[in-house]
């Protein structure tokens, strides 16, 4: 008899395949709809990290894996997504300067973690980043509309719209995730798994030279950040998709 640890590792494998299968097929409904399931689940799967059989926890060991570092107009949105979806994942993103004519300059992401966490981080990230940039684009011509006619006031650029626009929205997807992990830390303790996870990822990096980031204040518009904040708030969080474009078959419960 199947036990609860048993069925969800073996829906965690359907859903694995079923993703790989659907995007090698170009379907990106199914692969969105999996990794949906995939994100949910895996919080699920950590919470009972410690009944895992050893050979799972073998396949499934700290990893990283690097994606390129993007420099836009848009600032420092683009890491800040990084940073929250990590977070949300239990994972941890590092930036990689590397030399360059002489300087140092930024090349890559890092991010660290279990592997299957780390899979679902990267499309999350992907998917996510052309969502959102899709939305503020489509909703541009909505928001010069408000500001002339129910504002009274100019427009932003496109470019700058998005710039605050892509900011709220990572706030918005940011309350979003803390309030999904108030929910789980009233049904579930999780305190141990984090500091377990944690203390396996700082044993990964043990002797990496780690910097701190350099801040940096952005020109942020309110009330273009305030319609990202709303659109990062409706994203379906453990779904990765936004809640306007799915239909009630591909919301995985």
């Amino acid at each position: 008899m199947k036990t609860k640890k048993d069925k969800i590792l073996e829906k965690l494998r359907k859903l694995m395949n079923l993703k790989e299968s659907a995007t090698a097929l170009g379907n990106e409904g199914e692969a969105n709809a999996a990794a949906a399931g995939i994100t949910r689940l895996l919080m699920e799967y950590n919470l009972t990290e410690n009944d895992i059989p050893e050979q799972e926890k073998l396949e499934n060991p700290i990893v990283s894996e690097e994606i390129p570092f993007k420099i836009s107009t848009n600032g420092r949105w683009y890491s800040d997504l990084i940073s929250v979806v990590c977070e949300y994942n239990m994972c941890r993103s590092l930036i990689i300067s590397k030399f360059n004519n002489g300087r140092m300059k930024r090349s890559e992401f890092e991010i660290i973690g279990r592997k299957k966490n780390v899979e679902v981080v990267l499309y999350l990230i992907s998917f996510l980043s052309h969502q959102f940039i899709a939305i503020g684009k489509r909703n541009y011509e909505e928001y010069k509309h408000d500001c002339i006619w129910k504002y009274g006031k100019s427009p932003k650029s496109l470019i700058m719209y998005l710039k605050s626009f892509l900011y709220g929205c990572v706030i918005g997807l940011s309350e979003k995730f803390d309030e999904s992990k108030r929910i789980l830390e009233t049904e579930n303790n999780i305190t141990a798994l984090v500091r377990t996870t944690k203390s396996e990822i700082d044993d990964f990096l043990k002797g990496e030279k780690i910097g701190k980031a350099r801040e940096s204040k952005s020109d942020i518009d309110a009330l273009c950040a305030m319609r990202g904040i709303e659109t990062g708030k409706n994203v379906e969080i453990c779904k990765g998709i936004h809640a306007e474009f799915v239909s009630e078959n591909l919301r995985l419960q």
